[in-house]
């Protein structure tokens, strides 16, 4: 059964585990290929693309490990496979520099304040 611990479900045998690409605890696959780690974010409450949730309720999750259990394999949609591994390999074709400079964008200004601050209270002429 999944949980709030475990929000995953295997992509072979339907047992939950905590991360989509965890290896699972039962049946020891661990997603490789792409299409593989695909379908183990989309049977996720991890699932999501460009800021949009598309994640699965554990409910839902639920209802997907019981039926994968009982041999009835869960259908993936393949527009929906595809679209994540685009959006994956986008995702990573941006540059490590760039992600360096948008990190130090969010982070300079709130720690220039927080050193501001100390200055202000705790530094004595």
């Amino acid at each position: 059964m999944v949980s709030g611990l475990n929000t995953a479900v295997c992509i072979r045998c339907g047992a939950a585990k905590k991360r989509p690409i965890d290896e699972c605890p039962k049946c020891h696959f661990e997603p490789q290929s792409d299409e593989d780690k695909a379908k183990s974010l989309i049977l996720s409450t991890a699932y999501e693309i460009d800021g949009e949730y598309r994640g699965k309720t554990l409910e839902e999750l639920n209802a997907i490990a019981r039926d994968m259990q009982a041999g009835k394999p869960h259908e993936f949609d393949a527009a929906e496979v595809r679209a994540v591994i685009a959006y994956a390999h986008q995702v990573m074709a941006i540059p490590a520099r760039r992600l360096i400079i948008d990190g130090l964008k969010w982070l300079v200004p709130p720690v220039a304040i927080l050193v501001v601050v100390y200055l202000l209270l705790f530094m004595k002429e």
